[in-house]
């Protein structure tokens, strides 16, 4: 997940952030849940970075209300990947004990989004703990760290 500094530049226009963060994807990922998982995840930065709360920010309607707000296109362009929209739902925080409840720090942009946002969720506000939650879940840890 390279996007970050996608969102980072464009966070004042957010949905060109979003746009541009899933372009950023097909250079290298031509299918929908790597361009929609990049989509979504630039919209949480720039959600950030706009003031929003974790809560508001890790919250299913934080995506239904950008949508209304234009962030993510047309109608047709909110419709994600359906393992992407179960990320947004909340999957991770399903998944409290994470490894042994089936969170996984692998490359696979599903379990690698899931992975940080869980670490994320899960971090008492705290980077340090976060980071080491997300190393901790083993496997790929640099991407999962990364993105977190």
């Amino acid at each position: 997940m390279r996007l970050a500094p996608v969102p980072l530049f464009f966070y004042r226009s957010p949905a060109d952030a979003v746009r541009h963060a899933g372009n950023s994807a097909l250079l290298t990922h031509g299918d929908k849940r790597a361009n929609d998982a990049c989509r979504y995840y630039s919209a949480l930065i720039a959600g950030a970075l706009l003031g929003y709360s974790k809560d508001e920010l890790l919250d299913k309607q934080f995506y239904i209300d950008r949508c209304n707000e234009g962030w993510f296109g047309g109608s047709e362009e909110r419709v994600l990947d359906p393992e992407i929209q179960n990320i947004v739902d909340g999957s991770f925080k399903d998944k409290k004990g994470g490894y042994v409840d089936g969170i996984r720090g692998k490359g696979y942009i599903v379990s690698a989004l899931e992975a940080a946002l869980w670490a994320f969720c899960y971090d008492n506000n705290c980077f340090r703990t976060g980071v080491l939650q997300a190393v901790n879940l083993g496997d790929d840890t640099d991407t999962t760290a990364a993105i977190y």
